[in-house]
């Protein structure tokens, strides 16, 4: 009889072949293109989100945060490369799969390639009609704001709990065997970030996208990257890259 789920060990050492296998890639091309798949992926999810707040419901919230999840599910099975699950990749540079060089060249592809994959998809629903009512471009304006005008250490912290779960959730997902077990792993960790309002820089690149679609003059390129993407980027990364990996080598590696 087959097992339905890998224990913490086997599951550390599947993150590593996972980090030795994107980290050794050697066309920047399939990295890039690997990227902006996830990019799409993740838009998609958040054009879903955003179209749940334009319902006059209690419930908008929690409706979009059930919708969410289906971003990394894509990513999970089609293999796409999202930055905040490619932080794990740093696990694999603690036991030497991956040299550091690899491990950075990957990370800012990956980064390159999610923004491509946002702002094309912000691009194709533009015009697609998709924000074209007035309600919920009163939602992309209010998601532009309230991101804007949080502080930039508080975008480090945000940042650093939405990855907690994304990756744990990544990290689930990969401990499951079977389909139905990787789409509620995906599921519950994704739609409690989603839920609690935590910072995801990549949804984060998607809504900013579109917002400088509707509102051409209210977010100057330069400044939305590093006063409002950069500090959500180091805190996914810290939650992703460093806080979890580190933990899994110090309890898990070599100890099969």
């Amino acid at each position: 009889m087959s097992k339905i789920f890998l224990n913490p060990v086997e599951t550390t050492y599947s993150i590593i072949d996972m980090g030795i296998t994107r980290g050794r890639e050697k066309s920047s091309i399939k990295i890039l293109i690997s990227g902006f798949m996830a990019g799409m992926f993740i838009s998609f999810a958040s054009i879903g989100f955003l179209i749940a707040q334009t319902l006059d419901s209690p419930f908008s919230k929690f409706l979009g945060a059930s919708v969410f999840p289906i971003g990394l599910m894509l990513c999970v099975f089609t293999g796409a490369s999202l930055f905040t699950g490619n932080s794990l990749l740093s696990l694999s540079f603690l036991t030497k799969g991956i040299t550091l060089f690899q491990l950075i060249k990957n990370l800012i592809l990956v980064w390159i390639g999610n923004f491509l994959g946002s702002i094309f998809v912000a691009f194709v629903s533009f015009y697609s009609g998709t924000f074209s009512s007035q309600s919920i471009q009163r939602i992309v304006l209010d998601a532009c704001i309230s991101k804007t005008n949080i502080p930039f250490i508080e975008g480090i912290f945000s940042g650093f709990l939405c990855n907690m779960l994304v990756a744990l959730g990544i990290i689930m997902a990969l401990s499951a065997t079977d389909a139905i077990g990787k789409l509620f792993a995906c599921w519950f960790p994704i739609m409690l970030f989603v839920l609690s309002g935590y910072q995801h820089v990549v949804a984060n690149m998607y809504i900013f996208s579109i917002g400088k679609f509707l509102y051409p003059s209210y977010l100057p390129i330069l400044k939305t990257i590093t006063s409002y993407l950069f500090p959500v980027t180091i805190g996914n990364f810290l939650s992703g890259g460093v806080f979890l990996p580190i933990i899994l080598y110090i309890l898990y590696v070599d100890k099969k």
